[in-house]
């Protein structure tokens, strides 16, 4: 299955395959980001400072966690 995962922000995309886990730890690894129950792609990860002052960003475990539930919708479905 593949999945797209959207930009909270600024609408940049990226397609994810659940065929290897690997493929989700990597888009993490690019830097998207999450804040409780929105994505960010890289770029807006990177700008989340400027933007959020004082407020952190989601750990990475809550990003990945967010992807998988995608899947969990998209097998129901």
């Amino acid at each position: 299955m593949i999945i797209t995962i959207t930009c909270s922000c600024c609408g940049n995309h990226k397609n994810v395959s659940n065929e290897k886990m690997e493929y989700t730890v990597n888009a993490i690894k690019e830097g998207w980001g999450s804040y409780g129950s929105a994505l960010y792609c890289p770029k807006c990860s990177a700008s989340w400072d400027e933007r959020n002052p004082g407020r952190p960003m989601s750990d990475e475990k809550n990003t990945f966690w967010l992807i998988a539930g995608y899947f969990m919708k998209g097998k129901r479905t």
